[in-house]
Parts: C-alpha cells; sequence; structure tokens
C-alpha cells in the first residue's frame, strides 16, 4: 500500500480542472510564493477507488480550509460578439472548439467548492476532487515554510511536501471597491426561507461573508415596489431594508449601493422597452419622469429615501443608481438626447434631498457628464472611448469599469467555458487603465426554474438575443445553509488582492508597476493568460515589493 502510485493533478496556478483532465504521476513536491498574509489555494485531482478519502495538513505556519470540488455543467459555448445583447451563446454547437474558449461544449468543469468538515471528501467516478487554501495561522515572518499534505485512500496514503515561500509583503486592506449584483429572491427559493425571518438572515450573513471573503466592498440593494405603501398619492416606506442593510454592514462592508430612480417601462407584452426615450419612474413604471406627476412621484421617493438613511447614518456611506446602462439599447442619438435630460431631472433631485451624494452607473460613454460621479464602463466601451474615459480619470473622476453577458469571444470574462485565469486578469487591466474599482451583475442571479448544477446557461428575459453565456449570471452556488463560492470567485478575490499590491508598487515605483503589469496585459482584447507565466510574473510582484521594503 505505502509504494502505491497515484494518479491525478495537483495545482496551485491559476486554472480550472475537470473531470477528463489529463492525469500523470503525482509529484510528491509542490513549490509557490505568498503574502505575509495572503491565502493561497490549491487544487488535488487524485485517481481513487474509495468513496471518501480523508486529508490532513501538518504545518506550524497553515492551516487547511478544505473544498470538495463539485462539477458544473457547460451546455454551449460563448459567441464572439462584443456588445451586450445578439446572439450571446452559440446554440448551435460549432464543429471545433471556439479559439478564445478552453473546451468544445457541452462539458462539466470543477468550479464549485462545497466546504468540506475536517478533511473528508466524498469522491465521485473514481476522483477526490479537492481545493484548500492555505490559511496562515498569524502574520508569518518572511522565509521558507512547509507544510505536509496527506490524502488517505483506499489505495494508501498519498503524501506530498509544501514549500511556501512567504515574501516580506502584506496585502493591505481593501481601497479597491469591488460590487457583484446579488438576488434575495434567489436566496429565498433555494434555501427554503422566509424573508424578515431569523432563518432568512443568517443564510444572508452566509452571503455576505463569501462576499467580503472576496474582498467585495460593496452591497446592492435593488428596491422594489415594496417599498410603495401609498399610491394616492404616492408614499414610501423602507424599514424593512434595515435588518437586511445591517447584516451587510456587519460583515464589514463599505458601502451601499441603492436604486434605482428610473426605469426604462414595458411594452404591451410585459418586455421592458429597452430602447425607450422616455424613462419613467421606477416604483411607477407607466409614468414618465418628466410629467408633473412623475416628478411629484420622484421627489416623495428621494424625500422618504433620504430620511431612511439620515435616521440610521447611512447617509454617508451610499452610492446611488439612477438608471443602470441609460446610454445603452439606443437605437439614435436623439434616444439618448432626450434621456439625458430626464436623467438630469432625477439627478437633480436626488442631489437636493441626499447632498453630498454619489451617482454610480453603467455606461458605454462618456456622455451623461454632470449626472454620473462614479462611471463603470463595460470593457469594451471603455476600450473603443479610452480617450475620453482617461480624460475623466486626469481630472479626478472615478472610473470603474463591469463585465457582464458581454464582451464575448476574446475579450476577458468571467464564462465557464473562459479561462479561470481571465476572472483575474480583468484586475490586472484595471491597474494598467489606472480604473479605481469592479462591477459584476451575477453573484447569485438564478432565475426561477434555473439550477446550476443542471444548467449554468441563464435565461434572458430582455427579449434581446439567446441565452446568456454559462456562469454569466452567477459566481457562486446554493449550498446547504449559504453559499458555496467557485473557482471564479476565488480568482475575483485574488484579482482584487492583485489590485491592491500592484497600488502598492505603483505608489513607490510606477515605472516597475508598469513594465509588470505590461507583461501580462496589452488590452482587455490582448493578455497572456497562460498560468504558468502568470504565475512567474506574480512572484516577481511579490519580489518587486519585498526589494522596495528592504
Amino acid at each position: 500500500m505505502e509504494n502505491h502510485t497515484f494518479y491525478g493533478v495537483l495545482t496551485s496556478r491559476e486554472e480550472f480542472l475537470y473531470p477528463d483532465s489529463s492525469c500523470s504521476v503525482l509529484p510528491t513536491s509542490l513549490c509557490l510564493a505568498a503574502a505575509q498574509n495572503g491565502l493561497r489555494g490549491i487544487q488535488v485531482l487524485l485517481k481513487t477507488s474509495g468513496d471518501t478519502v480523508k486529508l490532513h495538513l501538518e504545518s506550524e505556519s497553515f492551516e487547511p480550509q478544505w473544498y470538495r470540488m463539485v462539477k458544473v455543467p457547460v451546455e454551449y459555448n460563448t459567441g464572439d460578439g462584443v456588445e451586450q445583447g445578439g446572439g450571446m451563446v452559440l446554440e448551435s454547437r460549432p464543429a471545433e472548439k471556439p479559439a478564445y474558449a478552453t473546451r468544445l461544449a457541452p462539458f462539466w468543469v470543477y468550479d464549485c467548492l462545497a466546504p468540506a468538515a475536517e478533511g473528508m471528501v466524498q469522491t465521485a467516478d473514481g476522483l477526490a476532487a479537492v481545493y484548500f487554501c492555505l490559511h496562515p495561522k498569524r502574520e508569518l515572518a518572511a522565509g521558507e515554510h512547509t507544510a505536509l499534505l496527506s490524502i488517505e485512500t483506499d489505495e494508501g496514503r498519498y503524501t506530498c511536501t509544501l514549500t511556501i515561500q512567504v515574501y516580506p509583503v502584506n496585502i493591505p486592506a481593501e481601497t479597491f471597491p469591488v460590487t457583484n449584483w446579488f438576488s434575495l429572491d434567489a436566496i429565498c427559493r433555494f434555501h427554503q426561507v422566509e424573508r424578515d425571518t431569523p432563518e432568512f438572515y443568517a443564510v444572508l450573513k452566509e452571503y455576505a461573508l463569501a462576499m467580503r471573503r472576496a474582498r467585495q466592498t460593496l452591497f446592492y440593494l435593488e428596491l422594489d415596489d415594496t417599498c410603495v405603501i401609498g399610491r394616492e398619492p404616492y408614499t414610501f416606506d423602507f424599514e424593512y431594508l434595515r435588518p437586511i442593510i445591517e447584516t451587510f454592514f456587519s460583515a464589514g462592508m463599505q458601502q451601499l449601493e441603492i436604486g434605482p430612480l428610473l426605469s426604462r417601462g414595458f411594452l404591451p407584452d410585459g418586455m421592458p422597452d429597452m430602447y425607450t426615450d422616455r424613462f419613467k419612474c421606477a416604483m411607477a413604471p407607466q409614468v414618465p419622469v418628466d410629467t408633473p406627476e412623475g416628478y411629484a412621484i420622484t421627489v416623495r421617493f428621494v424625500q422618504a429615501l433620504a430620511a431612511f438613511l439620515t435616521k440610521y447614518n447611512w447617509h454617508n456611506r451610499v452610492v446611488f443608481h439612477v438608471h443602470d446602462e441609460p446610454d445603452i439599447h439606443a437605437k439614435s442619438p436623439g434616444t439618448i438626447e432626450a434621456r439625458k435630460q430626464q436623467y438630469y431631472l432625477a439627478v437633480n433631485i436626488l442631489r437636493k434631498y441626499l447632498p453630498g451624494v454619489h451617482t454610480i452607473e453603467a455606461v458605454s460613454s462618456a456622455e451623461f457628464r454632470g449626472g454620473v460621479d462614479i462611471w463603470v464602463p463595460g470593457t469594451p466601451g471603455y476600450e473603443e472611448q479610452k480617450e475620453k474615459f482617461d480624460h475623466l480619470i486626469g481630472l479626478g473622476e472615478e472610473v470603474w469599469t463591469y463585465v457582464c453577458c458581454g464582451p464575448e469571444g476574446h475579450w476577458l470574462n468571467r464564462f465557464l467555458d473562459f479561462a479561470v485565469l481571465k476572472s483575474r486578469l480583468l484586475f490586472w487591466g484595471c491597474a494598467k487603465n489606472r480604473i479605481s474599482g469592479f462591477l459584476h451583475w451575477g453573484f447569485n442571479q438564478f432565475p426561477m426554474g434555473m439550477d446550476p448544477f443542471k444548467g449554468t446557461s441563464c435565461p434572458n428575459h430582455t427579449g434581446i438575443g439567446t441565452n446568456f453565456p454559462c456562469g454569466d449570471s452567477f459566481i457562486a452556488y446554493p449550498g446547504k445553509n449559504g453559499p458555496w463560492i467557485g473557482m471564479r470567485l476565488e480568482a475575483q478575490r485574488r484579482g482584487a488582492e492583485d489590485a491592491e499590491l500592484l497600488k502598492l508598487l505603483r505608489q513607490k515605483d510606477e515605472a516597475r508597476h508598469d513594465e509588470l503589469v505590461g507583461r501580462v496585459f496589452t488590452n482587455n482584447y490582448t493578455y497572456n493568460d497562460d498560468p504558468v507565466f502568470f504565475e512567474t510574473v506574480y512572484e516577481e510582484l511579490l519580489q518587486a515589493l519585498s526589494d522596495w521594503k528592504e
């Protein structure tokens, strides 16, 4: 038994593993680099005939966080478009794997991470699929640290010596804002809890902690007509949000995102009026905002919300969405001009009753100057109008970036048929372009009827295009008592950590910063996503910061 040869995969690189990954003799040693307070992850795929394996880590420096990797289906490959909308997945299977994809769909990938208490992991299909993190027991001294990984199987005991080179570098507390929009309805549905119950808040806290683990700093509450308590005239009450907001702030969130003020309204068939030239009131989507009735509804709405936020001293911890993507899905310049007037009207009302509030908006252009405080272009929108957005950055304005169901093809994004490293490279792009924050729409955006363990392509209810690409609407999974994180969420965490480390380096040596980032990122379409090369550059980042400290 002691002489048994174990086959599988062992890696600390930013890469996906698959149930049919090519297996070889597992190594007996592995070397990796880490910051003093870093949380490095390692994946193990091990062939075994047993039903379970038992893992153990022997180390004076680290304690393990064990996870069972769960495979999820990828039923479609992503398309090759740029703009949001249109054909977003290849419903007709191509003859060959698209060059920008890791595999030809359909296939299965290990993205979901289910906590494995005490290192006991169930096997499936003759494989033990494990992810674990090395959590420092304390602030580590710089230098070489070791840990011994052992896995007890039916065939015997596999061991591997881990050598961790710890650099004299600490990842700073969050100054780079990150937000992932989440669905309260999906939380209730999957965990079978009712709003405003102890069970609901217990699960919600687990979601908040999972977001914070990934260095998320803002949480978005998208308002609906729950806040409407009267309609003749319109009156509003937001007290039902208090325990939700308290849950997230107590978990360590820095800011509340809230909104919207405006709506596109709806077509006769009930679909959103995506191409409208007349914004409506968010809580009265049949009423144009620029009518006397719309103005009155909006004023009362903002007055009530401002009073609520001020009551709990949250008015200085809020950023506001007036209308998501106000300059997207417009058929003519005239539509944009009409929307501008309505948008500015709403912003003026907002700033009157919430002085100092910052507006934040996903946009594709710099058209809404004076109305938007935090600009969030999609990566293609930024690249297309780079000069204009860089000018805003030069003026001292905040420019973030986002991805959603687009861009596709070779553009960086977080889809399940893309290399997982692309999720992390997005943050290196932020460093390259001096972009100061990141937004993604899908933490757990599962519409009714969607089960990510059965299908990962989200149905599209906008009336535009095909289903959303696989994995687009979520980066966490509904677990038994809360969310199960995903490999793409881990890549986000590490990317946000990288953003902080790169910011440190830029403050001390801007030329070195630019040279290092430029080795892996040119723009959001041209980059090096080889995980072996990236690991080398990452260690050079740690070394560069160490050199400065010394």
